[in-house]
């Protein structure tokens, strides 16, 4: 039967990239009239289980952490503190609580270290790839400026999105992937509107830019034939949304409620591979320009945060917040090529809370301590968890300290650690990939910032 006969083809090719059985599990491939088009989907298949790989780990890293000064509560309450002109992108409703014009300018590093332990199952040869985390800078700009007194305008430059990991050429997973990167920066100009003392509102939307970087090994199974390598990269554009309230029902209480539009990355790759052997080099001259379109989304989400003033030394306050990770479980990937071609994959997505508590002390006049923590769900279960910095569920502390240096300046320092679970796993991808299995021993991610407010 033709169908028959395409899916033995798929399988095939998906065998020869060491990738049946995921492409079995992922791949629902249409039936084609002509055998390129079956050649073509069996690639799509096999660099599609590579790329979705990625989609979890971007899932499970929608970060918070923009440097500003709520990085040392952990985010907890950062849609209610409206403190300095951060608020711009956290509530912009809450710019209306600022007295006057703001500046805020933030930088830093994220200082990850992410090690992978191997499990006696794993059968390919390797170690553990060392540290596999990349050092990162981190940079952001707020602005908020006062047209009336009720009335601001306000602009936010910064990333809250992606993260890079390098596990070398020599560890047992070079044949899922050995280097990854997801770089991203947004910008959101926004408007805020105070109807009444006890009522304020805004809204923005975000133009962002994201570069993806893929690399692997391909193993070509000849032991005088050293191994191959897919590398993909890929630049794009999106557009969202957001909006928030922000409620002040008593003179000690503050209560934001943020809503986040999903934001639509579609990275077109065209697969480079190299160091063939003359099997898989014959395959490779059969496809040549196939350019393969994958969607990673940012997904919608909602924040609802509260702090409360208990003493006027002492503010608590907290955030329940949700993220629609599930919405984005089945998606197609396209094949650009002379018969285009379709895929769809269900990766098993699920939505992800946060719950964040945190307080502020003003220890001397001139003095602010902040203190939190938070935990967000994992967007993946074990049974579903790749390679590519197997996030589990996370652990966030927080701690920050800021000086009042007069009237119009102020300066502080943050640093938050997030635990990102042992994330253990078990990767099967039939003989050439191998199987990969085991988990993370140390799975952390340090942000520390520098932080100047300068008010006018």
């Amino acid at each position: 039967m033709p169908g028959e006969n395409a899916y033995r083809m798929s399988n095939q090719h998906l065998s020869i990239m060491g990738l049946a059985d995921e492409g079995r599990r992922f791949a629902a491939v249409a039936t084609h009239r002509c055998s390129r088009a079956r050649r073509l989907s069996a690639l799509a298949v096999a660099i599609f289980v590579i790329l979705s790989s990625h989609r979890v780990w971007g899932a499970a890293l929608e970060l918070y952490e923009t440097g500003a000064p709520d990085l040392g509560t952990a985010s907890a309450g950062r849609a209610a503190m409206a403190a300095d002109a951060s608020t711009a992108a956290a509530n912009p409703a809450g710019m209306t609580l600022l007295d006057r014009s703001q500046l805020l300018g933030a930088s830093g590093a994220l200082l990850p270290s992410i090690n992978f332990d191997v499990a006696p199952q794993t059968t390919t040869s390797g170690g553990g790839g060392g540290n596999a985390g990349v050092f990162t800078p981190l940079g952001s700009f707020f602005y908020v400026h006062e047209l009336s007194e009720r009335l601001r305008l306000g602009v936010a430059v910064f990333s809250d999105y992606g993260l890079g990991g390098n596990f070398g050429k020599t560890w047992v997973g070079r044949y899922y992937v050995t280097e990854e990167s997801l770089i991203t920066g947004k910008v959101n100009p926004s408007i805020a509107y105070m109807v009444n003392e006890w009522l304020s509102v805004g809204a923005g939307f975000s133009f962002g830019v994201g570069r993806f970087t893929f690399q692997s090994k391909v193993n070509n199974a000849r032991p005088r034939v050293p191994d191959g390598g897919l590398a993909m990269e890929s630049w794009d554009e999106a557009f969202a949304g957001n909006g928030g309230v922000l409620l002040r029902p008593l003179d000690k209480l503050r209560v934001g409620l943020t809503y986040q539009s999903e934001a639509d990355y579609k990275f077109g790759f065209r697969p480079h591979l190299t160091g063939l052997g003359p099997g898989l080099e014959t395959i490779r001259q059969k496809i040549g320009g196939v350019k393969v379109n994958v969607p990673l989304t940012q997904p919608q989400q909602v924040t609802a945060s509260a702090l409360y003033e208990l003493t006027p030394r002492l503010s608590l306050m907290g955030n329940v917040g949700w993220q629609n990770w599930s919405a984005f479980g089945e998606f197609p990937v396209g094949i650009s090529a002379n018969n285009q071609t379709t895929l769809t994959a269900n990766l098993h997505f699920s939505d992800t809370c946060q719950i964040a508590i945190g307080q502020q002390y003003r220890i001397a006049e001139k003095w602010l301590w902040s203190a939190g923590f938070a935990y967000d769900s994992s967007p993946v279960s074990k049974a579903n968890r790749v390679a590519v910095l197997a996030v589990d569920r996370q652990l966030r502390y927080g701690t920050g300290i800021q000086y009042e240096i007069n009237r119009d300046v102020e300066a502080g320092v943050a640093e938050e650690l997030v635990d990102a679970g042992p994330g253990p796993y078990s990767n099967r991808r039939g003989p050439l990939a191998g199987t990969l299995q085991g988990h993370y021993s140390t799975n952390f991610l340090n942000f520390v910032a520098l932080h100047v407010i300068w008010k006018f």
